[in-house]
C-alpha cells in the first residue's frame, strides 16, 4: 500500500468555509443540508479558528453547484468574502511595501491557508505567471481553483491596483459558465484546459507599492504568521506516538483491516488508550483509518484491470455497496465516476 503521510494532516482554514457557507445559505441552500452533506458539527463550522478537512471545499462547492445550475457562483462569491477570512494572510499581504513582497508573503505561508496548496510566481524577462493549485481540484470540476484566482484578483487589485498589468487569465479545466461571465469578471482573455490555474502579468506590476503601505501592520502580521506557521509545522505526524499509530494503520491496511478495536489490539492497547494517544496528539482516529483507506481506494481505482467489486474487498467491506457509499461520503462522487475523471485526466 502506498504511503499517504501528507493525507493525515490535510485541513484547511475553516473560516474561509464558514463564509462559502454563509453564501450558499444567503442562495437558498439550507443549513440542515450543507451539515448533513459535510458531515459537519455546526460548532466547526462557525469556528474562527477551525482547521477543516480539504475535502469540505468541494463538497460544498458540488452542492452549491447542484442547487444553482448554471450560475457563476465561484466568481459572485469571490466578489462578496471578505477579505478577513484569510485572517494575518491577507493584512500581511495588504501592508506589504510592495505587489512582489507581497506574493512573497503568499509563497512563504501558503500552508496556513491550506496543507497542500501549491503557491508560487514565475518571472520571464517581461512576465510573471502567478500559478495555484490544489491536488482537490479536481473534484469539483474546478470550481474551488475558480473561487481562488477570482479572489486572489480581486484583493491584488484593490490591494496594489494592478488589475491593469494582468494579460491573461488561465484554468485547468474546462469552463462551467459561458465564457463571457470569466472575462467580465477579470476583464481579459480567460484561457481553460490549460497547465495551471492562475494568472499572467507584465513585470512592472512586482514594482507596484500597496496603497495601504504600513511597516508596523505588516511586521505584526507577519509574527502572527510565523507563530502559525511554526505551529503548522509540528504536524500530527511528526509525533513519535501518533507516527507509531499510523504505521499499525498501514499494516493493518494491507491486510483489509481498517477497524479502530483491531488496531488497538495490533498495537497491545485498549481502545480507550488509543483514542486517548490520538486525541492528546491533536488527532481523530476516525479520520486517521479513513484517510488511509480513502487514500487506497484511489490508488486501487488507478487501476483498470481491478473491479469496483474487487476494490471493496481489497478495503475491508463485506459487500460493494458499502464501499460505494463509504467513498460518496468521502468525495461525493461513486467510484466509477472518479475512476472515469482520473482517467479523462491522465
Amino acid at each position: 500500500m502506498q504511503n499517504t503521510t501528507g493525507l493525515i494532516q490535510s485541513k484547511t482554514m475553516g473560516s474561509v468555509a464558514s463564509h462559502i457557507a454563509s453564501y450558499a445559505i444567503s442562495r437558498g441552500v439550507p443549513l440542515q443540508e450543507i451539515l448533513s452533506k459535510l458531515d459537519l458539527d455546526p460548532v466547526q463550522l462557525l469556528a474562527a479558528d477551525a482547521r477543516l478537512h480539504e475535502e469540505t471545499f468541494p463538497k460544498i462547492m458540488n452542492l452549491m453547484a447542484e442547487s444553482l445550475p448554471n450560475e457563476a457562483f465561484s466568481l459572485d462569491l469571490a466578489k462578496v468574502t471578505p477579505f478577513s477570512a484569510l485572517g494575518f494572510v491577507s493584512s500581511a499581504l495588504e501592508f506589504a511595501p510592495t505587489f512582489r513582497e507581497g506574493l512573497e508573503v503568499l509563497v512563504q505561508y501558503q500552508s496556513v491557508l491550506s496543507d497542500r496548496l501549491s503557491f508560487g510566481f514565475e518571472s520571464s524577462e517581461v512576465t510573471t505567471r502567478v500559478q495555484l493549485r490544489h491536488p482537490m481540484d479536481a473534484l469539483d470540476r474546478g470550481i474551488t481553483a475558480e473561487l481562488g484566482c477570482a479572489l486572489l484578483f480581486r484583493m491584488v487589485e484593490e490591494f496594489y491596483g494592478v488589475a491593469c498589468h494582468v494579460q491573461q487569465v488561465s484554468f485547468m479545466h474546462k469552463p462551467l459558465v459561458p465564457l463571457h461571465l470569466y472575462e467580465e469578471y477579470f476583464g481579459v482573455t480567460v484561457l481553460f484546459e490549460q497547465p495551471s490555474n492562475g494568472f499572467l502579468l507584465a513585470n512592472e506590476a512586482l514594482k507596484s507599492p500597496s496603497r495601504l503601505p504600513s511597516k508596523p501592520l505588516y511586521d505584526y502580521a507577519r509574527a502572527h504568521l510565523d507563530r502559525l506557521h511554526k505551529d503548522l509545522e509540528k504536524p500530527e505526524m511528526q509525533s513519535e506516538e501518533l507516527q507509531r499509530v499510523y504505521d499499525a494503520i498501514c499494516e493493518n491496511a494491507a491486510l483489509a483491516e481498517y477497524g479502530a478495536p483491531a488496531l488497538a489490539q495490533r498495537l497491545n492497547m485498549s481502545l480507550r488508550s488509543l483514542q486517548r494517544i490520538v486525541s492528546r496528539n491533536g488527532a481523530e482516529l476516525r479520520e486517521m483509518l479513513e484517510d488511509v483507506r480513502l487514500a487506497n481506494a484511489k490508488q486501487l481505482l488507478a487501476n483498470p484491470d481491478l473491479t469496483i467489486s474487487s476494490i471493496a474487498h481489497m478495503l475491508g467491506y463485506s459487500e460493494e455497496r458499502a464501499f460505494r457509499r463509504s467513498f460518496k461520503r468521502w468525495t461525493d462522487q461513486t467510484p466509477s465516476k472518479f475512476r472515469r475523471a482520473a482517467k479523462e485526466k491522465a
